[in-house]
């Protein structure tokens, strides 16, 4: 009988250690698992981290690129008005046959300016090399795309067709001036075409002139100024999306 005990009590000891061994590897398992998942949960936060560091540092240089940009266009506009005012100047001194050489000289100069639509693209192409799906705002994704692949485009087409008229304008302008020297006090010396005749206003060349420079001023400039409100409003997106999201 105590011999039947002490196999009892024996058995029973073994049980237990199984189980606490089994207890034990359970707890490493378990240990092992949790150590996974949290490195996994680390790496993961870390690869957010950098996608944000990267997101907001295209943003900042796309809104930096946009803004100076924006700058640009809008300092075009005065000058375009300008050159609208010396058509418009020139035109009147024909209908009221004003003959004055030096008024004639004058806006003729000013319808003369020149205005180069040109911008930088380089912070939205770097957005689209390194995956546009980066840039977590839907808003600001399609307003990009808009501009950049509409809007500016469609502009440098509309501007590369007006220049087309650019040698017209020019044979015109040969017919209607002479080169003259021009010294003046301080500055070195150019070559510039003068009307010489302030009767050239009659000639059919002249109003040929006016006509091309009125149309290709009042496109260019409802171009430029069709594009600031996109503009702004892509600056605006950026500037709330950079408050929501600091580095």
């Amino acid at each position: 009988m105590i011999s039947l005990f002490r196999k009892i009590r024996q058995s029973l000891l073994k049980q237990q250690k199984i189980t606490q061994y089994l207890a034990y590897a359970v707890g490493e398992i378990f240990l092992v698992v949790i150590g996974i998942l949290i490195a996994l949960q680390i790496n993961t936060w870390n690869e957010l981290r950098k996608t944000r560091q990267y997101e907001v540092k295209m943003l900042k240089e796309l809104k930096s690129t946009l803004e100076k940009d924006r700058r640009y266009f809008s300092s075009q506009i005065p000058r375009l008005t300008i050159k609208q005012n010396a058509a418009n100047r020139l035109l009147s001194m024909l209908e009221n046959k004003e003959e004055n050489l030096d008024t004639l000289n004058r806006y003729f100069t000013n319808l003369r300016f020149e205005v180069l639509f040109q911008y930088n693209s380089g912070a939205y192409g770097s957005i689209k090399s390194g995956g546009i799906d980066k840039i977590s705002n839907d808003s600001i994704r399609a307003k990009m795309a808009g501009i950049y692949e509409f809007l500016i485009p469609r502009s440098e087409k509309i501007f590369e067709n007006l220049s087309h008229s650019e040698e017209t304008e020019d044979k015109l302008v040969e017919a209607l001036t002479k080169r003259v020297i021009l010294s003046p006090e301080g500055r070195e010396k150019t070559i510039q075409n003068k009307f010489s005749d302030p009767k050239a206003i009659y000639r059919d060349e002249f109003l040929h002139l006016i006509q091309i420079q009125k149309r290709n001023t009042f496109v260019t400039k409802s171009r430029l100024e069709s594009l600031l409100s996109p503009l702004d409003e892509l600056i605006q997106l950026l500037e709330e999306e950079l408050k929501e999201k600091p580095e």
